[in-house]
């Protein structure tokens, strides 16, 4: 299972997160403009260009979710970022 860097950071602005530039392109995801503690770091490598599993494994992490599935399934769009506010409100993360 992989998937394209380009497609991860077009479409996390869509589900709620703010992207942040340091040496890294940070993702934070905000629900009514506070930060939630979802996150995920995305690598300017070349090497990075598409992540495979084991890069999904540790976002998958980051962003509070419970399978690699999910993780693909938020960045291709079947979950939508009303549907990920309602994950991480069930995991008790915010109200």
């Amino acid at each position: 299972m992989q998937i394209e860097r380009r497609i991860i950071e077009s479409n996390l602005p869509s589900k709620g997160f703010v992207k942040e530039d340091t040496h890294h392109r940070c993702f934070y995801h905000e629900y009514q403009g506070k930060r939630t503690g979802a996150y995920t770091y995305i690598s300017y490598g070349s090497s990075y260009k598409t992540y495979g599993v084991a890069l999904l494994k540790r976002m998958r992490k980051e962003l509070r979710l419970d399978t690699i599935r999910q993780v693909v399934d938020l960045f291709k769009c079947p979950i939508t970022g009303d549907d990920y506010d309602q994950i991480l409100k069930d995991k008790g993360l915010f109200k």
